[in-house]
């Protein structure tokens, strides 16, 4: 399967993150029992999603070849000789493409090859909130 037609969100039971296929059932009258994601993994069965925290691939990975997700929170160390400057943007969706929003900048600019070479994922705004609580993203 192609990554960038992933989904990730947290469950709704236990909290944990579950990564594959977003199946919405209209049928359902419970909020929470309205988006399921099937695991990518086929063995288990649809798990019952937090909609709030559901998330799309970029089908973009980062400089240490790692997914990144909408809603995740990336940085970078332009500069080697001063690692305590660092820049965190963040991962999301605008207008039609996915974007980033770098700290203390209002400009939202396409996620590129520049990002991918230089950032990292080092969070997501789900599991780290106090990364925005101190850098906001």
């Amino acid at each position: 399967m192609n990554d960038r037609y992933l989904y990730r969100a947290k469950r709704v039971d236990n909290g944990e993150w579950v990564i594959g296929n977003l199946l919405l059932d209209i049928e359902k009258e419970k909020p929470f029992e309205t988006f399921r994601i099937y695991p990518v993994d086929y063995v288990d069965i649809c798990r019952i999603v937090d909609p709030s925290t559901i998330c799309q691939c970029t089908g973009l990975k980062d400089k240490n070849g790692k997914l990144i997700w909408e809603n995740d929170i990336m940085v970078d160390h332009l500069d080697d000789s001063f690692p305590e400057d660092a820049t965190y943007a963040r991962v999301m969706w605008d207008n039609n493409g996915f974007c980033t929003k770098e700290q203390g900048s209002e400009d939202i600019l396409p996620l590129d090859k520049f990002d991918q070479e230089y950032f990292e994922v080092c969070g997501n705004l789900f599991d780290n909130p106090e990364l925005l609580e101190v850098r906001e993203c």
